[in-house]
This record gives structure tokens, C-alpha cells and sequence, in this order.
């Protein structure tokens, strides 16, 4: 019998938070605000907050902290569990507006990997060489807009890093490739049992032709080797949400971020 009840996947993913070495972050009981690198897409970012004053104090503080690092906006997420629970409405009265819907997915690998029917379709490749890790960053460039120039010093560190993951197998990127041509790309961390499916996306002129559920598929078999009895990911409801229910992956949850300009 499975360990991962609903209670569990949605505690696994309350978890997931990212904080790179190079970001700075002020967590509190109240909250954790994290200032990613100014080349992220959403720089700046809450992500949780659970306070018992009310929402419009809890808002001042982190937009004073935001405005403090010379920051103009925040992400703010909001799920079921964020507190006081008129924190969203409050930020919508203050012209927050909504960036992003993701639900929370889980797969229980208890009972094997899901079923992709991916026979002679798109395959992925670990990335572990110079090769794939540029082929990893022209798919970011145009999903995620990374448009960042590396020099050959910032590669070899970046693949130095990559390849100390892989000792341990704490994180793995993966690049699928259609006809020689980088696809679709994507990470995976695992923590504990857990394998954090993160970062994928396919290139706009590759999509529909399953280079995202190749994707899925290898990094799910991967984490499965390592350990990993739960698959977990946030996916878009608009984008891969729909490829992952297809999979067979369950929704526990749903996160919303709001856009929140810091008042002038």
C-alpha cells in the first residue's frame, strides 16, 4: 500500500520551494519573500505566506522589503492553506492582477511509471556534456525568454555544477531532440522520495508532436531508478496540465500568483 495520500502529496508539495545560491530571501513565520536574479522571469516572488493579522499589514511589510531591494513588483502566491484567507481578494482590491494558474500533480509510482505509448517517438538525453547543456539553454531562450549571453568561463562552470549534481543524482536536466534539433527541456530534483519535475517546456515550432511527454517520460524513468516513489509536478493549467491528467497524473491542489506592483 501506498505511503502518499492526498494529505501527503499536497504536504510534499508545500515543501517546494526553489532558492538558487545566488537569490536572497527573507523567510519568516509569516511568510517567505525570495529575490530571484533580475533575469528570471518573475524576479521576485512570495512564496507562501500564512499570517493571523490582517492581509493589508502582512502586504505593506513585504512590499516595503521588496521596495528596500529596489524592486518595482512581486509574485505573490496564493493556495488553500495561504492565511489570512482574504489575503487574495485583498491583493485583487489593490490592483494585484493574475499572472499564473498551476495545479498541483502527482503520480504514485508504487504501481510503475506512467503509460506514454512512446514507441519510436521523440528521446531524450541527459544533459552531461557541453553539447546538451547549449542544447538545454536554446530551449529556455525560447520558453522561458532566457536570453542570458554565456561566456565559455560561465559554460564550464554551469557544466561543472551540472556534473556534481549527477554524483548524487539530487538534480538532472534532460533535452529531447526531434530531426537533431533541441526540442523540449526540463529538470528534475529528488528529494527524499520525491522527484520535482520542474522547468519544462518544448520550443513553439516542436509542440504537439511529443516531445513533452518524451520529456516527462525519461525524467519519471530516471528518478525511478534513484529512489523516487512519487512524482510531483506544477504544471500549467493552461499548457502541460492537461498532457499530465492525460498520464494519469492526479490534481491535489491549485496555486495562483499574482502580479503586485510596489506603490510609487
Amino acid at each position: 500500500m501506498s505511503d502518499w495520500t492526498p494529505a501527503a502529496v499536497r504536504a510534499a508539495a508545500a515543501e517546494w520551494v526553489w532558492v538558487p545560491p545566488d537569490a536572497e530571501q527573507v523567510v519568516t513565520s509569516e511568510y517567505q519573500l525570495i529575490a530571484y536574479p533580475a533575469h528570471y522571469q518573475h524576479p521576485t516572488q512570495v512564496a507562501w505566506s500564512s499570517a493571523a493579522r490582517p492581509a493589508g499589514e502582512l502586504i505593506d511589510d513585504v512590499l516595503s522589503q521588496v521596495s528596500a531591494w529596489g524592486r518595482d513588483s512581486v509574485c505573490w502566491w496564493v493556495r488553500d492553506d495561504t492565511a489570512p484567507a482574504d489575503t487574495e481578494a485583498v491583493l485583487r482590491a489593490r490592483g494585484a492582477t493574475l499572472t499564473e494558474t498551476i495545479q498541483v500533480l502527482g503520480y504514485d509510482l508504487a504501481g510503475g511509471v506512467p503509460e506514454l505509448s512512446l514507441v519510436n517517438g521523440p528521446q531524450a538525453e541527459l544533459v552531461c556534456d557541453e553539447r546538451t547543456l547549449r542544447a538545454s539553454h536554446l530551449v529556455s531562450a525560447e520558453v522561458w525568454e532566457d536570453h542570458r549571453e554565456r561566456t565559455p568561463a560561465a559554460i564550464a562552470e554551469e557544466l561543472s555544477g551540472v556534473l556534481q549534481s549527477l554524483e548524487s543524482w539530487s538534480d538532472y536536466r534532460m533535452v529531447v531532440f526531434v530531426d537533431g534539433e533541441p526540442a523540449a527541456g526540463g529538470g528534475c530534483s529528488i528529494v527524499g522520495e520525491v522527484a520535482r519535475l520542474w522547468g519544462a517546456g518544448t520550443r513553439p515550432s516542436f509542440r504537439g508532436h511529443g516531445a513533452y511527454r518524451a520529456l516527462l517520460a525519461a525524467r519519471i524513468r530516471v528518478a525511478t531508478q534513484h529512489g523516487a516513489t512519487l512524482a510531483l509536478v506544477k504544471g500549467r493549467v493552461e499548457t502541460s496540465g492537461p498532457i499530465l491528467r492525460r498520464a494519469g497524473f492526479t490534481p491535489y491542489a491549485e496555486e495562483r500568483s499574482y502580479y503586485v506592483p510596489v506603490p510609487g
